[in-house]
C-alpha cells in the first residue's frame, strides 16, 4: 500500500521521507485553492530529498473550475514539461470538457508533453490524474478512457466530499480498474476513516497531513494569515495505520 503526502515545501518533502512515506504530491496555496503548480525550484528541491517514489508535481494554473481556455492549457502543458526538466517523477493534471465529462484531447496533449519530456530526460515519468475525475458523471467510462491514454493512476474520493464517505464507489473503481491503473484514495482522509479507505483495496492512499503555523506578519508580510505546515505527528501515525 502506497502512501502519498500532499506538501507544500521541503521541509515537508522531508518529513514524509523520514517517518515513511512512499512519494509527495507537491503543490502550492493547498488550504487556499485545492493546490496550483509549483515553482520550478520548489520542485528541484523536494527531489534532490529523495524519496523513493519521488515528487509527483501538480499542474493547475488557478482555482476553480477544471475547465480550462486554450491559454490555460497551453500554460499547463509547458507547465508539464518544466516539472520534469526540474526532477518531478511525475505529474498530477486534468481537466475537463463543458459536458462535465473528461477533455480527452487535453489529457492526451498533457500525457503526449509528459512522455516527450522523460524521454529527453532519459526517465519514464508517471501521470496521475487529479480530483476532477470526481466531477465527472460517469467514472467508470472516464476511467477506461484514462486507461486508452496511458495513465497511470487516478486520485479520487469515489466522487463524494471525502473518501471515507466514497469508500463503496472507490471499491467498485478498484474492481472495474483490475489492475489496469492504480486507484488511489485521496480528499478529507483521517486518522479515523483511513481505515475504511484502505479496506477498499486502493492502490495508494493521499492525504494532506497539514496544520497551521501562526504568522507574526510584519510590514508586507501578509498580515497574521497562518502558514500550512506539514504535521509530522499525522504524518506518522498515517503510516503506522497504513502498514
Amino acid at each position: 500500500m502506497t502512501i502519498e503526502i500532499a506538501v507544500q515545501d521541503v521541509d515537508g518533502a522531508r518529513i514524509a521521507l523520514e517517518e515513511g512515506a512512499d512519494r509527495v504530491e507537491l503543490c502550492m496555496a493547498l488550504g487556499a485553492t485545492g493546490g496550483l503548480t509549483p515553482s520550478f525550484g520548489l520542485i528541484q528541491s523536494c527531489a534532490h530529498v529523495g524519496l523513493p517514489q519521488g515528487v509527483q508535481a501538480l499542474i493547475r494554473s488557478r482555482a476553480g473550475s477544471f475547465v480550462f481556455d486554450e491559454g490555460e492549457k497551453h500554460v499547463q502543458a509547458v507547465d508539464v514539461r518544466f516539472a520534469i526538466l526540474a526532477g518531478a517523477s511525475g505529474v498530477v493534471v486534468g481537466g475537463l470538457a463543458s459536458d462535465g465529462g473528461i477533455d480527452l484531447d487535453f489529457a492526451r496533449r498533457l500525457a503526449e508533453a509528459a512522455r516527450e519530456e522523460g524521454e529527453r530526460c532519459n526517465r519514464r515519468v508517471q501521470l496521475t490524474f487529479h480530483r476532477a475525475f470526481d466531477m465527472v458523471p460517469d467514472q467508470f467510462a472516464a476511467l477506461d478512457a484514462l486507461i486508452d491514454l496511458g495513465y497511470d493512476r487516478v486520485l479520487t474520493s469515489g466522487g463524494a466530499p471525502n473518501a471515507g464517505e466514497g469508500a463503496w464507489r472507490l471499491r467498485e473503481l478498484v474492481g472495474h480498474a483490475a489492475g489496469r491503473i492504480q486507484i488511489q484514495a485521496g480528499g478529507g482522509v483521517t486518522l479515523d476513516n483511513i481505515g475504511d479507505v484502505r479496506a477498499t483495496g486502493v492502490d495508494a492512499v493521499h492525504l494532506s497531513a497539514k496544520r497551521l503555523v501562526a504568522s507574526a506578519g510584519g510590514p508586507g508580510g501578509g498580515g497574521d494569515t497562518p502558514i500550512e505546515r506539514t504535521d509530522r505527528d499525522f504524518v506518522r501515525a498515517a503510516v503506522a495505520a497504513m502498514r
